[in-house]
């Protein structure tokens, strides 16, 4: 059932959710129990790497499937992963906010100073405040969270993870970096980890790093080659443990 008062929403790719995130998400959920509307959470699931806003073979911060675990952690009435298929990375700016309008029934969105969204990113903010009138819902601009006179984006901390610089990414991220127990293949004879080099997540660069697996602390050695990344541990792993990130070992 929808609510009468109509919707909410959160929109954003979401991808490592960040500080500048947080404070979209957290502003969405005031403004909904302000309104007394239902408070939604939309983001979008890329069906292939060609239909990316990037043609680059980017990596993400966090797998889909861990993205949509810590969205929900915010306990919002509704999270939905719109999947951006041939048909709908093709909607015209106008096309895409008559979907908001029309099956989620939004009354006021909050989006990001640089939310783009349409074909080829053609719609950004200023096109949302363009379509207020004509779809009856109101548009609210997150202005950008700064870090060091920066503002914080998936791809700063994107660039900080491929540039080593895991205590910096971490000072950004909700969650400290982690590489997910189901996201690599682990020999538990020889406590080396392996990701593919075809996987969609993020390893950070070749050197020796400070990880946390459950409550034990070690020293993982990343050596890469064409195939993929090799994480080679200083001692016995346990099984089904997640990788936590903490910093460069010096």
């Amino acid at each position: 059932m929808g609510n009468i008062n109509g919707s909410c929403i959160a929109i954003g790719n979401f991808d490592g959710i960040h500080v500048g995130h947080d404070v979209l998400i957290r502003r969405m959920i005031e403004l909904s129990n302000e309104t007394a509307q239902k408070s939604i959470i939309i983001t979008f699931k890329y069906v292939r790497n060609d239909l990316k806003k990037s043609s680059m073979n980017m990596k993400y911060i966090n797998s889909p499937d861990t993205k949509l675990e810590i969205l929900k952690s915010y306990n919002v009435d509704e999270v939905i992963e719109i999947e951006l298929n041939e048909i709908v990375s093709r909607y015209t700016p106008e096309q895409f906010i008559k979907l908001l309008a029309d099956d989620y029934n939004a009354k006021n969105i909050v989006v990001g100073y640089n939310f783009t969204f349409g074909h080829k990113a053609s719609g950004n903010i200023n096109t949302l405040k363009e379509f207020q009138e004509k779809y009856g819902y109101r548009v609210e601009e997150i202005p950008p969270v700064k870090y060091n006179g920066i503002a914080v984006s998936s791809s700063l901390v994107r660039t900080l993870l491929n540039e080593g610089k895991i205590n910096e990414a971490n000072t950004l991220l909700l969650n400290k970096y982690t590489i997910y127990n189901d996201e690599l293949n682990i020999n538990y004879n020889k406590n080396i980890g392996f990701v593919d080099t075809k996987s969609s997540i993020l390893v950070p660069p070749d050197g020796k790093y400070i990880v946390n697996l459950g409550r034990k602390e070690y020293i993982v050695n990343i050596v890469s080659n064409k195939n993929g990344a090799a994480l080679i541990f200083d001692k016995e792993v346990e099984e089904n443990i997640d990788i936590v990130f903490i910093n460069k070992a010096f």
